[in-house]
């Protein structure tokens, strides 16, 4: 949260049409709103704290672009929800170099990454990204075929051919 709201602070001063949409809720809404006062940015944001589920997909469909600003973590495996959201959704994505993104989303083909932390490249990358309406649907759109390789009944389907294959093998063997 705290790069998410330095690299907004950034692109704000820059241009008074950037706005920020906060999804969800959580422990850290305290410094997000105590950043908007600070900055006189609470016309700018917007919190919309716990939402159901179903809700979610009109609220990425409010956004530019979709912002995913992991830290550094060493040996740590995650599934980057949020990330596959913002695929799924057709976002263009600004994200972490962090984990499997990279392999998932690569830089340049499928999302904009950069180095965990590096606050300055994620300005760059989201402003690109609002800059370049070619660039943006590109790399959403392949984003998207991403998620739709990885969708869960995608991964099921291989995991219960598996499962049909080993007890053909069984069968054949016993």
């Amino acid at each position: 949260v705290d790069r998410l709201l330095k690299a907004f602070g950034r692109l704000a001063v820059d241009d008074p049409a950037y706005r920020l949409l906060v999804v969800g809720d959580g422990p850290l809404r305290g410094e997000i709103e105590d950043f908007a006062a600070r900055h006189s940015l609470a016309d700018r944001i917007e919190m919309t704290g716990a939402v159901e589920h179903g809700e979610v997909p009109a609220l990425l469909r409010r956004m530019d672009v979709g912002v995913a600003p992991y830290p550094e973590l060493e040996d740590f495996y995650f599934s980057p929800l949020k990330v596959w959201e913002y695929a799924a959704a057709g976002l263009p994505i600004a994200a972490s170099n962090i984990g499997q993104l990279g392999d998932l989303f690569p830089h340049h083909e499928a999302a904009l990454l950069h180095s965990p932390g590096r606050t300055s490249k994620l300005v760059r990358n989201i402003a690109r990204l609002r800059s370049d309406p070619e660039l943006a649907k590109r790399l959403a759109r392949r984003a998207r075929q991403v998620a739709r390789r990885h969708s869960w009944s995608r991964i099921a389907g291989r995991v219960l051919n598996l499962a049909e294959k080993s007890v053909e093998r069984h069968s054949r063997a016993g």
